[in-house]
């Protein structure tokens, strides 16, 4: 019988077999397996039970299956294990662009008309120049709002009368309320948020592209962040044997990045 669940806002909806069946896909399971989880937890599911306490059984079920999918599933929670400040998030998005073929710089200052700006990161491509501001956010049951959405455009109007080709992205690991979206549609403002664009948002950036965080790893040690971050390491694919080596220089047993480039390789499965 169909029951209702919470959101991460606290809010009732109504259980959707096919959003479990379509996230157990996205994470790299088969039809079989979806169906299978799909139906246990379809079954075994009760009122009010919280999309949290879905996610952890999901994942949990995955694991016995598959572990690559497990992890893959877990991939907005691992980019939260980036935080809990925004630092390691924009580095994180910094990798990311690189991947893309971008020539991408953090914390920069730009001038515009009427006052200077640190911009989160500047990306570069032939003759594109996004200047990008990411919105990083720990909690759940965030959106990000019209406001950012508002400020952006002023800052591009600001730079805009003294630069070319300028154009400004917003990134979150969140999702975006409808006026921010609908805001930024009508001032042409380039947003990025989770699920969102609909057909390219930046969970399917990662997924398509294998651009899983560090922490996404069963075995990642947060207190190594920092280090992993001054060695651009933070997307897990970039873990190859010679940063392996670079790492190993700050006195990180060798046993243990070796553990971690073989969770890695196992993402690929």
């Amino acid at each position: 019988m169909p029951y209702s669940v919470l959101n991460s806002f606290g809010e009732q909806e109504p259980f959707s077999y096919k959003k479990v069946y379509n996230s157990i896909i996205s994470a790299g399971g088969d039809r079989e397996t979806a169906t299978k989880i799909a139906n246990i937890i379809e079954r075994k599911g009760h009122y009010n039970m919280s999309t949290f306490e879905i996610h952890k059984v999901i994942k949990n079920l995955l694991a016995k299956e598959k572990k690559a999918s497990s992890m893959r599933f877990d991939l907005k929670y691992a980019i939260k294990r980036l935080g809990p400040e925004g630092f390691y998030f924009e580095k994180f998005i910094k990798e990311v662009y690189e991947f893309l073929g971008y020539k991408v710089s953090n914390n920069q200052i730009v001038e515009g008309k009427c006052i200077s700006y640190e911009i989160d990161f500047i990306a570069q491509k032939e003759n594109i120049n996004l200047l990008g501001e990411c919105k990083y956010r720990n909690g759940t049951g965030t959106r990000i709002d019209v406001n950012v959405v508002l400020k952006s455009f002023a800052l591009r109007d600001d730079v805009c009368s003294k630069h070319d080709h300028i154009e400004n992205i917003i990134v979150t690991n969140e999702k975006f309320t409808e006026r921010a979206i609908k805001y930024a549609k009508c001032k042409k403002i380039f947003i990025l948020g989770w699920k969102y664009p609909e057909s390219m948002g930046l969970e399917r950036i990662i997924e398509d592209n294998f651009l899983y965080p560090i922490t996404i790893l069963p075995s990642f040690n947060n207190r190594y962040l920092e280090v992993f971050a001054k060695e651009n390491v933070l997307i897990a694919k970039n873990l190859t044997e010679e940063k392996i080596k670079k790492l190993h220089e700050y006195k990180i047993s060798r046993g243990y990045l070796s553990k971690l480039k073989l969770e890695k390789e196992l993402l690929s499965d």
